[in-house]
């Protein structure tokens, strides 16, 4: 996170016994700790794990560098169109070009364009920070690049789970965003058409809950055998995964809270992601409070297909 959202993470910290008694307050900040420690962690360390991250993987020299989605906060509810969220965001991707330069490509993550924030309970997916991470930021909603028999692929995850996000859109947005999923439904299956048999597909998703999306677009389905690999962030950490794909549907079961609705909704289709080959690329920082995040390695091997490396982030304390 940079200046403006750290600060107002602290202020949130800072308001969570105000204007309420000592045992409402007293179970606030417990239940803000326990999410902190078994989430998403110390902001500063956070920070940390991200500059380490970055110096670790400018030793192995890499042909590119790929980032999944979510680069900052999200402390507005309402993604890069909020200031303090933008400067995060344009922080981490001005770094990581300046590391590595044209080597990078950046998905977008469903924090990047907005999602229902459960401190502030408001927030939603916004157009303007889809626009401005395209114009101002260089994130594409789609993109590929050929290596050798490896075709590279990146697509956008909120297009696919769209109508998850839409109850919490603004009315007058809802038509632009249904031309542009129509629209990126359309690349992403010009893209798997132009794949030939010999030839093998490394997708590369935010949320995995796009998947069942993507099964839907015959060219899609057609070249499902030549994807060697999805390569997935979202989760924080693999074992997120496979918890994910061994939760029941629970077919029935219809939430109204905006955040619960859309986790339900997408581990409704957790059994079809088998058919991807995901792995979860990790968050740098993990999870939670114990560090088990780092990040993924992709090495072409002397069999020709693509194998796959963890490296765990360690800082010093």
């Amino acid at each position: 996170m940079g200046p403006g959202e750290h600060e107002l993470d602290q202020d949130y910290v800072n308001a969570l016994g105000s204007g309420v008694g000592p045992v409402r307050r007293t179970w606030r900040c417990m239940l803000f700790r326990a999410r902190r420690r078994l989430w998403n962690w110390h902001p500063e360390s956070r920070h940390a794990c991200f500059l380490k991250a970055l110096q670790e993987i400018q030793a192995w020299h890499p042909d590119w560098v790929i980032a999944n989605g979510d680069y900052g906060g999200d402390a507005g509810g309402v993604g890069i169109s909020d200031d303090h969220t933008y400067e995060s965001v344009a922080g981490a991707i001005t770094l990581m070009r300046e590391v590595f330069p044209d080597r990078c490509h950046f998905l977008f993550g469903d924090h990047d364009i907005g999602k229902y924030s459960t401190n502030l309970r408001q927030g939603g997916i916004r157009l303007a920070s889809l626009v401005r991470g395209e114009q101002e930021l260089g994130i594409r909603s789609f993109w590929r690049e050929q290596v050798e028999d490896k075709h590279l692929i990146g697509i956008n995850s909120s297009l696919f789970t769209l109508d998850a996000f839409l109850p919490e859109a603004l009315a007058e947005e809802v038509p632009e965003w249904q031309a542009r999923r129509a629209a990126h439904m359309q690349d992403v299956a010009e893209a798997f058409a132009s794949v030939s048999s010999e030839e093998r597909i490394v997708l590369f998703c935010h949320d995995p809950g796009a998947l069942a999306f993507l099964m839907k677009i015959p060219e899609v389905q057609k070249a499902l055998s030549l994807i060697e690999l999805t390569v997935l962030g979202h989760l924080h950490e693999p074992r997120l995964l496979q918890l994910a794909q061994r939760l029941p549907a629970l077919p029935g079961w219809k939430p109204r809270y905006p955040v619960a609705r859309i986790m339900t909704d997408g581990i409704r289709s957790a059994k079809l992601w088998a058919a991807f080959n995901p792995v979860v690329c990790p968050s740098t920082f993990g999870a939670g409070h114990h560090v088990s995040g780092g990040i993924l390695f992709l090495e072409r091997g002397a069999d020709a297909r693509v194998h796959v490396r963890k490296h765990r982030i360690k800082l010093d304390r």
